[in-house]
């Protein structure tokens, strides 16, 4: 087995190659938008790959340049793909919460109106106003001309009278 020649080490023609291209490669670091965490560790890529091919590599300057911009947009590409890639759908559905589909909505909004139409005139107004158009009982009461404390038992009663309804409505045939 050959022993290694500390002449054939490439670390110091490498620290020196570094050096000379430093303003070069941050340039190529700051024109990819590369966080400067991220930089270094391409750098620490593009140099691992100049020491493993050292001695095959031609024009040595144009090498780690060219290599640093491959890693640059390997990186974005990387990027990319994760953040386009996003969650596995199993994870989606443990984190999300079920979404009922637009037509069972509608189905239930026409049920609604149905049993809704059996109300008296006020209190279809108090639903349509509290709960329609989302009024704080004080200006359903000022609306309707009915004191506050009136609108919340005409609010209970018209709720009760709708659920018995529904009741009723889901026990028919």
């Amino acid at each position: 087995m050959r022993q290694p020649d500390p002449a054939d080490d490439p670390g110091p023609a490498i620290q020196e190659l570094v050096g000379r291209l430093r303003p070069k490669i941050k340039r190529i670091l700051c024109l990819y938008n590369i966080p400067s965490v991220d930089a270094e560790d391409i750098l620490q890529e593009a140099l691992i790959a100049a020491f493993r091919k050292w001695d095959s590599i031609q024009h040595k300057d144009a090498w780690l340049l060219g290599t640093v911009r491959n890693r640059c947009m390997l990186y974005w590409k990387h990027r990319w793909r994760e953040r386009s890639e996003g969650m596995d759908p199993e994870d989606l559905e443990a984190v999300s919460s079920p979404v009922p589909p637009p037509q069972e909505r509608a189905e239930m909004l026409w049920d609604l109106e149905v049993i809704a139409e059996t109300l008296g005139e006020r209190h279809w107004a108090m639903l349509c106003l509290r709960y329609g158009l989302g009024l704080s009982i004080p200006e359903v009461a000022r609306r309707l001309g009915y004191c506050p404390s009136s609108i919340r038992k005409l609010s209970c009663r018209v709720v009760n009278r709708l659920q018995r309804q529904m009741a009723v409505t889901l026990k028919e045939p």
